[in-house]
């Protein structure tokens, strides 16, 4: 909060140079927290003077729409500190005071509209983003007694498609599920409860940056902290390329054991230096579950440059495969944005064909942007559209752009305009400088500790920001066009992830289009190169492990089949993409292959062999005979690449559709969003803060309240109900109790068989959890639209006090739903109110004594 920005400010200005004193009792923002540490910069030359107005700017704007008024700062006026100009550059007012002092108050700024109403609107969306007001949650719903174990912290649950994607993923058993939740509802949460509902195995989470991973290793750490927990031998949580060499064999040794409770890493590490360990770990059940975070990009990225994406399927089969009937790992696949071929490739090749892909569709719009676009005839206009952005936009501030060097280029030149407190990162970028910019950028190091910050905007390329938990930024600029609709909303999205609004300011210039045009054009082998280069593969392939699979060397192919000079490596992996695709083969993450009845020496020298050689390494297994003759083969691989680019295209020109500003921009995306899946139609409700059309109409827009998805339970094939053979056959069984019962006892050998689900009050329902610590109980909470009384088509357990079956259970039992059905002896039956339900039973009856007794 921002009671004492101003007072806390004022007097840092008066003591300065000597650092300001900040007391326990203060309550201030993050960016007054900002202003004073840049403050403090300018005396050592690590902020510039458009540091200093920017966010004193910022701190002035937040204290009039908050608390009205027209604030004011005194502030000095002689160097290093800004010129009476500077300030006026930076959007303030300027009177001079005495002792050499100036007086200053600020204007709020607006991105240039194309009338007076619309200006009077946009004014008015920005100045919300300025309002000092924490976000109010109207949908939360009581939590699950799982969940409360898992997250002590955690009183309820963010809105239905929370709870759904919670109960899912706990009840999930060695199946593959879709997540589609919106930014912000806990996904990192609904990761985290398999691991701390259990006491032993392993969850491998893999997310597709460094950035990510390092981020998500501090979280974990805070959680091993809080909870008191050992969730790592080794205290490490991010397998990545920058680890030491015995570091990493330390982390491999402990997934083996089950030690390691949870670990992030890269697609190209889990198929490659972690897929020994993570098979080895299966063998043992051990692997509980693997989580593939931002989902989306297994297609996005998979599909050209990243194919590890697409292969983690191959260790994730054979890690299923080598696991106990038991104790069958279950995948995790959690995205917020999902478009229509994502969700096509995700089910190709997360599906078995024993166990569909189970999905909950939870996909929410972000309410929390504003969008403003502005198009310019140069891109010398550009650049100053979008200086001028940065300069007189909130804090923290993201700019994207599409080329490194113009992010590069962009952060020298915001240097040169007077910002110091601003860094670049891309794909270039080394793990040690992505983990500085985070911590300085956040004011936190990796351990928690808070530390001051020294920057306030990063200038970063499409991958900067992926899923990092950084809440309050409020600006998201583009200085360039990005070249799918997919990765706009996904950047855009980086901002406002604390409920907060914020803006997106897009600034386009001539070259953009053509630029973002030959991006979406995703490189696609054709067919008579791809039919050539797939034949060598094939010849120069070595069979392992028993014959079973060839492997194939990405360097290997001759001179004479080069495509595109010296890229080898990246033509012979697109070729291979597009036969999985087509079908004609399914890829496999290279395993040792190591004879039976060596010494253990031995063996550790062939690992040691195997994980420098795997880099280099593809395993393949032939699908389909009928597509290794060239026309077949070329005939499919032509109907993949059309699918590719039809999606690609797709997303173009719904981003064209954007940027043409004649429609809402929450109704383009929406409409983007929508996907269909097993049959059903999965819609996106539309939602818009303000963008070009809705502020020229605004009873047009979709307004921020959009209707909340009530996604289903999935199927009972996610769950194994143990209890089937006492109903015989039948769809539901009474069970009935005396006085003096072991009802608890009862209830806890119940939820050890596989029925999870529970119509009980609460305060049994939390009791069971208690005695099941490490099985999840779901509360059916008895709010009608939310039970799963109706809905659940798996097996569920009703506990009945009176004498008289409640209307709504005996519906579910009629219509034949797994039900087992607890009761006193004085039940009646609906069907036959003159008798009781023991006696004339439709269904399997037994006592709970004799039951308790059989068990």
């Amino acid at each position: 909060m921002s009671e004492h920005d101003l007072s806390v400010l004022q007097n840092a200005l008066q003591a300065w140079p000597t650092p300001a004193h900040l007391e326990a009792h203060h309550r201030i923002s993050d960016v007054c927290r900002r202003a004073l540490d840049a403050m403090h910069g300018l005396t050592l030359g690590e902020s510039g003077w458009l540091d200093v107005t920017a966010l004193v700017r910022q701190v002035l704007l937040i204290q009039g729409v908050t608390y009205g008024g027209a604030p004011s700062l005194v502030v000095p006026s002689e160097a290093p500190w800004p010129t009476a100009d500077q300030w006026r550059d930076t959007g303030c007012d300027v009177s001079s005071l005495a002792n050499a002092r100036l007086r200053v108050t600020a204007e709020l700024w607006a991105p240039p509209t194309s009338s007076p109403e619309e200006q009077e609107a946009a004014e008015e969306q920005v100045r919300e983003v300025y309002r000092d007001l924490d976000p109010t949650w109207s949908n939360q719903i009581p939590s699950d007694p799982f969940w409360r174990a898992a997250h002590p912290d955690f009183g309820a649950y963010r809105g239905e498609p929370q709870r759904q994607a919670a109960r899912a993923a706990a009840l999930n058993d060695g199946g593959s599920l879709m997540v589609a939740l919106p930014t912000g509802r806990g996904k990192t949460a609904v990761a985290w409860t398999t691991m701390l509902m259990s006491h032993t195995g392993v969850t491998v989470v893999i997310v597709p940056t460094v950035v990510l991973a390092l981020d998500m290793e501090r979280r974990t750490i805070d959680l091993e902290r809080s909870t008191s927990r050992v969730l790592s031998p080794v205290h490490r949580f991010a397998y990545i390329g920058a680890m030491s060499a015995e570091t990493k064999k330390e982390l491999r040794a402990a997934i083996r054991t089950g030690s390691q409770r949870i670990v992030y890493t890269s697609p190209e590490a889990f198929v490659q230096g972690l897929s020994d360990a993570v098979i080895t770990a299966a063998k043992k059940g051990l692997l509980q579950q693997v989580v593939v975070d931002e989902a989306h990009l297994v297609d996005q990225w998979g599909t050209e440059f990243r194919p590890e994406f697409q292969m983690v399927p191959g260790v994730l089969n054979a890690a299923y495969d080598a696991a106990p009937d038991d104790l069958k790992p279950s995948t995790l696949l959690l995205s917020a944005t999902l478009a229509q071929r994502s969700v096509d490739v995700l089910e190709s090749l997360f599906s078995k064909p024993e166990r569909p892909m189970d999905v909950v569709w939870g996909t929410e719009l972000r309410t929390e942007p504003s969008y403003f676009f502005s198009n310019h005839p140069s891109e010398e206009e550009r650049t100053a559209a979008a200086l001028k952005g940065v300069t007189l936009l909130p804090r923290p501030l993201i700019l994207y752009t599409t080329k490194v060097e113009d992010a590069e280029q962009w952060a020298d030149r915001l240097r040169a305009t007077g910002l110091q407190r601003v860094a670049a990162i891309t794909g270039k970028s080394s793990d040690e400088e992505r983990r500085s910019v985070m911590e300085r950028w956040r004011g936190e190091k990796p351990d928690g500790t808070p530390t001051a910050t020294t920057l306030d905007v990063v200038v970063g390329t499409s991958a900067f920001g992926l899923g990092l938990d950084m809440s309050n930024v409020r600006t998201v600029i583009h200085a360039c066009v990005p070249e799918t609709i997919d990765r706009y909303y996904q950047e855009v999205g980086r901002g406002g992830r604390d409920g907060r609004p914020t803006l997106g300011y897009l600034a386009q210039a001539p070259d953009d289009m053509h630029i973002a045009e030959n991006l979406n054009s995703i490189k696609v082998i054709g067919d008579e190169l791809g039919w050539a280069r797939w034949e060598a593969m094939l010849n120069q392939s070595t069979p392992v492990l028993g014959g079973s699979r060839l492997r194939i060397k990405r360097s290997s192919l001759p001179a004479h089949l080069n495509e595109g000079y010296d890229q080898h490596n990246a033509w012979n992996l697109r070729t291979l993409l597009l036969v999985t695709l087509a079908g004609a083969i399914t890829l496999r993450a290279p395993q040792p292959d190591i004879p039976e009845g060596i010494t253990p020496e031995e063996r550790s020298a062939l690992l040691d062999e195997y994980y420098e050689q795997a880099p280099d390494a593809i395993d393949i297994v032939l699908q389909d005979g009928t597509l290794m003759q060239p026309e077949a083969w070329k005939k499919a691989a032509h109907a993949v690449r059309q699918q590719i680019q039809q999606a690609q295209t797709k997303s173009l020109v719904a981003m064209q559709k954007v940027l043409a500003q004649t429609t809402c921009v929450g109704r383009t995306i929406a409409q983007h969003y929508a996907v269909t899946f097993d049959g059903a139609r999965f819609h996106v409700s539309a939602a818009c803060r303000g963008c070009p059309s809705c502020r020229r109409d605004p009873s047009s827009s979709p307004g921020t309240s959009p209707a909340e998805p009530a996604p289903p339970l999935p199927t009972s094939r996610t769950a194994t109900d143990r209890m089937a053979p006492w109903r015989g056959g039948q769809g539901w069984m009474f069970i009935s109790y005396a006085p003096g019962d072991r009802l608890d006892d009862l209830f806890a050998r119940m939820a050890e068989r596989g029925l999870n689900v529970w119509r009980v009050d609460l305060e049994t329902a939390e009791r069971l959890q208690r005695n099941v610590p490490t099985i999840p109980v779901v509360w059916d909470d008895p709010e009608p639209g939310f039970s799963p009384l109706e809905f659940h088509p798996g097996p569920l357990v009703a506990v009945v006090h009176s004498d008289e079956v409640p209307k709504r259970v005996w519906e579910r039992i009629s219509t034949g739903l797994p039900t087992y059905l607890i009761g006193p002896e004085t039940l009646r039956n609906p069907s036959r109110p003159d008798s009781l339900l023991r006696d004339v039973s439709e269904g399997t009856y037994a006592s709970a004594k004799s039951l308790l007794k059989g068990m």
